[in-house]
């Protein structure tokens, strides 16, 4: 799944190359894409899109001054522009067109839709957001913010960093990669972190994002219809590979529909968590 780094870069694309353009139509090919229904994106015809924000994961995109995209890709979306004449491919969920002949197209991969769209007025738009928490790479999160988040509930620190309703914008992979810098555990309790901890991850935070950030300026795989190569990891999608600290090998646990890496060696002390599927097998 795409996260903030990926998103705020498609944000930047997004304000470059749409911002100001004008809307001819627009054809909605998946249904249960567009979750609301007044207003219509069809009666987008006629606005200009204007500024291109984002909160988390979510991009917010201006329409015609009073009217809010807001578009959350969910695992396999993509925004891909096309030129004048260019056909749009048999995944386009959503496409809208300009009057200068181009298009950008809402694109589903896979076969699991969970990509959102909602068309928002303006005072609609923090009830929409109301539900997440601060911006990982907002001024707002501080060192003093993130002790207070940390203190609030006593959960596992990997599960704490993707609960989007703390903080807003980091998923399985960065969390992976944020953990790993800092040097602390993925199931180490967030209320046992000390103020040392609480430091590290901190600027780990900030680290780890504003690098994939660069990364994904250079080529962000959301505009283009196909693929999902992000930047290199240290660890996340590196089981059994040499840790790039300390050479252990790079340990996983597996869940239902995801896994995490780290290093034990580095982050843990040198324990390996026991692997869940061998936990499954053995019951």
């Amino acid at each position: 799944m795409p996260e903030l780094p990926e998103i705020e870069a498609l944000r930047e694309a997004l304000a470059a190359s749409a911002s100001g353009r004008e809307i001819a139509s627009t054809r909605v090919r998946q249904f249960a894409l567009v979750k609301t229904f007044d207003p219509a994106v069809e009666a987008m015809a006629g606005r200009r899109l204007g500024a291109v924000g984002r909160h988390g994961k979510h991009l917010l995109i201006d329409v015609g001054g009073d009217w809010t995209l807001a578009i959350h890709l969910g695992i396999g979306g993509r925004l891909v522009f096309r030129s004048a004449g260019q056909k749009p491919g048999r995944t386009a969920s959503l496409e809208i067109g300009f009057v200068d002949g181009g298009a950008l197209d809402v694109v589903e991969q896979g076969t699991k839709k969970r990509s959102s769209v909602h068309l928002l007025r303006r005072t609609e738009v923090g009830a929409h957001l109301a539900s997440l928490g601060v911006d990982a790479l907002s001024p707002d999160l501080t060192v003093e913010r993130l002790a207070e988040l940390l203190r609030a509930d006593r959960v596992q620190i990997k599960g704490f960093l993707t609960d989007q309703r703390r903080i807003a914008g980091i998923g399985n992979a960065y969390s992976d990669e944020i953990l790993w810098e800092a040097r602390i555990a993925p199931l180490r309790l967030s209320t046992a972190l000390d103020e040392g901890d609480v430091e590290r991850l901190h600027d780990a935070i900030g680290s780890v994002l504003r690098r994939a950030l660069e990364a994904a300026r250079g080529g962000n795989y959301l505009l283009v219809a196909r693929g999902d190569k992000r930047g290199a990891f240290m660890v996340h999608r590196r089981e059994g590979e040499p840790c790039p600290h300390c050479g252990d090998r790079i340990a996983s646990i597996h869940f239902a529909e995801s896994s995490l890496q780290y290093c034990a060696t580095c982050q843990a002390e040198g324990r390996r968590y026991a692997d869940r599927r061998l936990s499954r097998l053995l019951r």
